[in-house]
């Protein structure tokens, strides 16, 4: 008999396919093992460093592989849990259990779990997102201690997964493998990395399905369907027959898309809209070009930042901004300054504890009171400049003097490297992110000191709403395409277009196929999104008439 099960989130795909139910042997609380404890702690400790060492490296690879692969962002997870890997504290943790006479395997269960609590305890927004890598190192870290081999090496093609959860090495691996494999997790949410992951690596999946689907018996005939995060269990034929067509018409669909790639962004009656793309390294640009974006409208600089001890330097930032200019080979490439802050800290700056982060020094705010830091990066951009078409965006402006300032310093930096002979270009397009409101409804007033603007949707709604966005339940409650949101953004485009500026969006909403042309017929200049969201989007564009988008738009700003 046909059941259904509903999960909280997922990746979009279709999969027809049978069960295989993984239930690995390391989990979040300590089990009792056959291993008697070691007669001598500190060679098991010993032990214990060379496995850390070794996770560490695994994983470091791992992150190599998705660079090499255009998958930066993701590549980011696993640069973080091989610094987890190594962590004094679990070292502390490990050998606190080792000495109390807990056997290796349980004392590593137990120092993750305890890391875990933690870290998930913290009120610093970004530690506590280390917590669900604190469980995935424990388990990299067991695996090398306890090599048995992995019982997804061997699984056939259309096979549906079926676990508690999946760490990212695992997911990842499911990806390089290359074969037709979904997933369904117990546990997990849409904004947790393997949900994150399986959306990047164009994984099918639906996460947070409850216990009850642990108990499916191999085999299982099961349709995992990740765009309604909907797993139907021995569906019966005209169920079956449904989802055989949608995979057909899929198939059909991905074909279509390869044909537009080298085509413009526009409506079906020519109406132009910029289709770019968001990148977070030099080496996604190549992913970019290969879904068809006409430029970058988001290049985020923090990799440059992140995940080191010692700030980076001007050669170093001027290489990986060169290097991006010229994959893109003459498209506008918006480089968007240092967006870092309190939520994200930096060991190598001070900043000062904060009850609210995301309300306190972060972006622009930051390179205010760091203006060495910023002057290195407008110096290094001003360099690459040479090299292409770049722009300057600043994050997290609220006022007028926010642009004043910035300018004066880009002026300083153009200064200084003509004072030392450096070759540079100085007339660079200097332009905002809107994503206060403060921004959002002083376009005209911020018009006169921006030369461009681009709206980031994610944090515009985030201060407009007064929800978290990391939160999954207030975010689900109150999404970003409420109408105070949409009357904001289209109050800033009508302001820029009267001012004669060029004005974006590449928050999370320009790539939602739904909203992209309501966007346009607003009218925004451009759509930023992750690359691989640019062929749908360029795809549903030309099924619509700018005049219909734009009644579109009405409708919807009229609640």
């Amino acid at each position: 008999m046909q059941q259904e099960y509903h999960g909280v989130g997922g990746a979009p795909g279709i999969l027809i396919g049978r069960v295989f139910v993984h239930l690995p042997s390391f989990t979040t609380t300590p089990a009792a093992h056959a291993e008697p404890p070691d007669a001598d702690p500190a060679a098991t400790l010993a032990r214990f460093g060379q496995a850390q060492s070794t996770a560490a490296r695994n994983l470091e690879q791992l992150a190599e592989r998705l660079h090499a692969g255009g998958h930066s962002d993701e590549a980011g997870i696993f640069e973080a849990q091989a610094m987890l890997a190594e962590d004094p504290t679990l070292t502390e943790l490990v050998q606190a259990q080792l000495e109390a006479g807990q056997p290796l395997a349980a004392a590593v269960q137990t120092a993750a779990t305890q890391m875990h609590a933690m870290l998930a305890a913290l009120d610093d927004p970004y530690l506590s997102e280390r917590a669900a890598d604190m469980l995935a190192v424990g388990k990299a870290i067991h695996a090398v201690l306890y090599p048995s081999g992995s019982p997804l090496h061997d699984l056939p093609p259309d096979t549906v997964i079926v676990a508690p959860d999946l760490t990212p090495a695992e997911t990842t691996e499911l990806y390089e493998r290359k074969l037709a494999v979904a997933f369904v997790t117990a546990h997990g949410g849409n904004t947790g990395h393997t949900a994150i992951l399986a959306r990047s690596l164009g994984l099918p999946a639906v996460v947070g399905v409850g216990e009850a689907v642990l108990q499916l018996a191999n085999d299982t005939p099961v349709i995992v369907d990740g765009h309604t995060h909907t797993v139907i269990v021995n569906p019966a034929p005209a169920t079956l027959a449904t989802y055989q067509q949608q995979r057909t018409n899929q198939a059909a669909a991905q074909a279509y898309y390869a044909t537009l790639r080298d085509l413009p962004g526009q409506f079906a009656d020519g109406h132009r809209v910029g289709l770019w793309a968001n990148i977070g390294r030099p080496d996604d640009a190549a992913q970019a070009r290969a879904h068809g974006a006409e430029g970058i409208g988001l290049f985020r600089t923090e990799f440059l930042f992140l995940e080191r001890t010692t700030a980076p330097s001007e050669d170093e930032q001027y290489a990986a901004y060169r290097e991006t200019l010229q994959i893109m080979a003459g498209r506008t490439v918006i480089i968007r300054t240092l967006d870092i802050g309190g939520d994200k800290p930096l060991p190598y700056l001070h900043v000062a504890p904060e009850a609210n982060p995301f309300l306190g020094v972060r972006g622009l705010r930051l390179c205010m009171q760091h203006t060495d830091l910023f002057q290195a990066q407008l110096r290094a951009i001003l360099r690459a400049a040479q090299h292409g078409d770049v722009w300057i965006m600043l994050p997290m402006v609220a006022l007028p003097s926010d642009i004043t300032w910035a300018r004066e310093q880009l002026q300083q930096a153009a200064a200084t490297l003509q004072a030392q002979g450096v070759a540079h270009r100085a007339d660079v397009p200097l332009g905002i992110m809107i994503e206060t409101p403060a921004a959002a409804v002083t376009v005209d007033v911020l018009a006169r000191a921006s030369d461009f603007f681009s709206i980031g949707t994610n944090d515009l709604s985030q201060y407009t709403l007064a929800v978290d966005r990391g939160q999954a339940e207030l975010s689900a409650r109150y999404p970003h395409d409420t109408l105070p949101v949409l009357r904001l953004i289209q109050q800033a485009v009508q302001a820029a277009r009267q001012a004669g500026k060029h004005i974006g969006v590449c928050g999370e909403l320009g790539g939602v196929p739904e909203l992209g042309p309501l966007l346009a017929g607003m009218g925004v200049h451009e759509l930023s999104m992750s690359p691989a969201l640019i062929p749908p989007m360029k795809a549903r564009l030309r099924e619509l008439t700018y005049a219909e988008a734009h009644a579109a738009a009405l409708h919807a700003l009229a609640g």
